[in-house]
């Protein structure tokens, strides 16, 4: 395989690689392509005495063919699935940390770790019950002196009507909490407006009103443009008005654009003197992975950096690590 291409920065230059980074993706790179040769080969074994298996079974019943046919091969995509997670799993210890202390050297990440459930609940960015919740590449830290966290997360509500139990996916995204750089006593949320723009501005602002998730109440800011992609919930009129000044709401509207993955948008918490964001992600993406094929350099671990930093750019937009209220 040849050696992959300098990496180069936006005018053009070579960027220097990280201190033993491309070492250690060609060992990857070897790991990777030997894991995939013997998954082929054990995975083929257990399809080809499946298919031995089911031959015999041909002479004694139908039911018996699906019996050994079915369960054979779904084991067999198992143990591939499995032994190439493993080299997947390698590649984020390896390079996610390496990209990251390249950003900020105050970021740390844990591959298998996520958001806790409890902090996802009390944000009430959701008002949807949690059945199912799931999540990975935990991002955590100081980043630009701000404590922030984040990562990805999938959860789900359950639904049944007696004979058939569906699991409905309402947030599937990043999940993020970070240090606001303000000190406030009430909770206030910006979420998405999906009521008007789904009944209009008359029917939507009856739904709005009719608040059931414990939010607080509903109030109107002066920005037009503002209220027209998000509804405002309050414990107090006067802080919110504090918080959601002019600028951060014109930044709320670039995250919006930026961020919005067909109907899923972004949503805010304002809480604990932290701002919480929802974000949504492209259904079937899954960030920070390693290619299953093709190459595996330093342009490679770049991409998953440029992932890295589109996230991150989320608290550059906002500017929180700009101190301009004193935290009492």
């Amino acid at each position: 395989m040849r050696d992959p291409e300098p990496d180069r920065s936006s005018d053009g230059h070579s960027r220097p690689a990280i201190a033993g980074l491309n070492e250690s993706l060609s060992e990857l790179r070897a790991l990777r392509d030997e894991t995939r040769k013997k998954a082929l080969a054990i995975s083929a074994s257990i399809a080809a005495a499946t298919v031995l298996l089911a031959a015999g079974a041909l002479f004694v019943s139908g039911d018996l063919l699906a019996f050994v046919l079915v369960p054979g091969f779904i084991i067999a995509g198992v143990v591939y699935t499995q032994m190439m997670n493993g080299v997947k799993l390698k590649y984020k210890k390896l390079v996610i940390p390496s990209m990251l202390k390249e950003i900020d050297p105050g970021l740390s990440y844990n591959p298998s770790g996520c958001i806790p459930k409890e902090i996802f609940r009390h944000s009430k960015i959701f008002s949807q019950r949690v059945d199912c919740y799931a999540g990975e590449d935990l991002v955590y830290g100081s980043y630009k002196g701000i404590p922030i966290r984040f990562s990805e997360l999938k959860v789900q509500e359950k639904h049944s009507n007696g004979k058939n139990t569906t699991y409905h996916t309402f947030f599937n995204g990043v999940f993020m909490v970070a240090d606001f750089n303000k000190d406030f006593k009430y909770s206030h949320w910006v979420l998405p407006d999906s009521a008007e723009a789904a009944f209009g501005q008359l029917v939507g602002n009856f739904f709005q009103k009719v608040n059931l998730s414990g939010r607080g109440h509903m109030t109107r800011l002066e920005d037009p443009a503002f209220e027209k992609k998000f509804v405002v919930y309050t414990e107090d009129d006067v802080e919110a008005r504090y918080i959601l000044s002019p600028k951060l709401m014109h930044t709320m509207l670039t995250l919006s654009d930026r961020f919005r993955k067909g109907a899923s948008k972004i949503g805010f918490a304002f809480m604990d003197s932290n701002v919480y964001v929802a974000i949504p992600i492209e259904s079937g993406r899954d960030l920070f992975e390693m290619p299953s094929r093709g190459e595996l350099g330093e342009n490679t671990a770049r991409r998953t950096q440029e992932e890295l930093k589109e996230i991150l750019s989320v608290f550059d937009v906002m500017e929180l690590d700009l101190r301009l209220w004193s935290k009492d």
